[in-house]
């Protein structure tokens, strides 16, 4: 569990600089064969660049140098061409805290210091890693009346920081609880100060005084998953992260009732968003708690949008359609292919829902892919479209199949394995989803598609 709890907190951290490096080196370059002395060689390009005149700049331009430093070096070992390597990477962000270190001495030299040169002073030391120090410079500089607000609060989020890390979260409480109280917010400095303390809380193991910040984590995710139109995947990632950690958060301070609505709320946001990694992750949470499989119930408020459209390349026994067109009907969409066994063991079952509630309104579309081969020989376009009407056919199959070139389609629902089933109903809402050919999850999708076919469409 702790361990679950650590990968969610990981998961809601903002991307070190380091990660930047690392990413595009490594979506570009092979790692060197060389190892360190390949390191140590570009290391050797870092030391050739000047830094600037620190005994005589304003104390904005020491920690801007100094703050900026690593991630110079790494677009330009991405540029260049650099190979990842894990030593140089460490070599580099310790070459950035040693200038910190160089450039706040500098600075502190000039004592006494006031005004905004403590906050940098603050600055310097906190990505020095001295975290005591620059909690100091940091609350002279957040006391002093003076202060601009903007730089005020900026300064407060990173007081929280230093002091999460030094375990002070009564500190850490105090200043964020300061912040709150001053101009301007931004919600993304919130949601970090809760993460930190949420972290801090954890590493502790209260997580009673963990939950409250954690509830917090969990209510920004929401609110900047659906306010900034991020697509399914993110938007399912981001409630999931933060959902989870709530969750366990919860189920650790003995709130078990609340943890299991959470969950529960994660599913039935799957069903609206839609996606089915959302609801698969949501549901194995839900099983690992101990709680059975059930309907997740209604959140209030929450209304789920169009479902997307299908990218359809080929229609096989069935004429082109769009989901759009299918308003007043009940849709069943099945993903699956015919090399996967739970979806042969799940099709027959479907087909019988499509005999007894087509004349009720149930339309049944599969949707699998193009592969280039089936049965383990290689296959053309036409042989393909062949053999998947022959199957069909033999498996006395009454609806159409549609075939796409890709995964669009697939990716735009979030699934992320199959058989997966989404259920629509006549509104044109996402009602219900299965994600395996479990016996019990088939009985839930004709449950649902009875209850939905006998709704009116109005």
């Amino acid at each position: 569990m702790k361990g679950f709890l650590k990968h969610a907190l990981a998961s809601l951290a903002v991307t070190a600089c380091a990660l930047c490096y690392a990413a595009r080196a490594q979506s570009g370059v092979k790692p060197s064969p060389e190892g360190d002395g390949a390191a140590a060689a570009a290391s050797t390009k870092t030391a050739d660049v000047k830094s600037v005149d620190a005994k005589t700049v304003d104390a904005k331009t020491l920690y801007e140098d100094a703050s900026a430093y690593a991630q110079r070096h790494f677009d330009e070992f991405a540029k260049n061409g650099v190979p990842f390597d894990k030593t140089l990477e460490a070599r580099t962000l310790q070459e950035q805290k040693d200038l910190a270190l160089r450039n706040v001495s500098y600075l502190v030299a000039r004592e006494p210091l006031r005004g905004t040169d403590l906050y940098y002073a603050g600055m310097l030391y906190a990505l020095a890693s001295k975290n005591d120090t620059a909690l100091k410079f940091l609350n002279r500089f957040v006391e002093d009346a003076s202060a601009p607000p903007d730089l005020g609060q900026r300064a407060r989020v990173a007081a929280v920081q230093q002091a999460a890390l030094l375990s002070l979260t009564d500190d850490a409480e105090k200043t964020l609880a300061a912040y709150a109280r001053s101009e301007p917010r931004v919600p993304a400095d919130i949601y970090r100060m809760h993460a930190l303390l949420a972290d801090a809380y954890i590493k502790k193991g209260d997580y009673a005084r963990a939950a409250p910040h954690a509830r917090e984590i969990y209510a920004s995710a929401l609110q900047t998953a659906y306010a900034d139109k991020a697509g399914p995947s993110r938007r399912a990632d981001s409630i999931y992260a933060a959902g989870a950690l709530l969750a366990n958060t919860l189920s650790r301070s003995k709130q078990r009732a609340e943890a299991v609505r959470v969950i529960q709320e994660m599913r039935a946001r799957a069903i609206a968003i839609p996606s089915a990694g959302l609801y698969r992750r949501a549901t194995e949470l839900l099983l690992d708690s101990g709680e059975g499989l059930g309907l997740p119930p209604p959140v209030e408020g929450m209304e789920a949008g169009a479902p997307p459209e299908l990218k359809v390349s080929e229609w096989i026994e069935q004429q082109p359609v769009r989901l759009a067109d299918l308003r007043g009907k009940v849709v069943l969409i099945d993903f699956w292919a015919t090399w996967c066994g739970p979806c042969r063991h799940t099709i027959p079952k479907i087909n019988a829902l499509h005999r007894k509630y087509k004349e009720s309104g149930l339309v049944v579309l599969g949707l699998t892919e193009f592969e280039g081969s089936a049965e383990g020989r290689d296959m053309t376009r036409a042989e393909e479209k062949e053999y998947l009407r022959r199957f069909r056919r033999r498996q006395g199959i009454g609806y159409g199949f549609g075939v796409e070139d890709g995964k669009e389609t697939a990716r735009s629902y979030g699934v992320v394995s199959i058989p997966t089933t989404v259920l629509i109903d006549r509104k044109g809402r996402v009602r219900f989803l299965t994600i395996s050919g479990s016996d019990f999850e088939f009985d839930a999708l004709a449950s649902m598609v009875r209850k939905l076919v006998e709704e009116p469409a109005r």
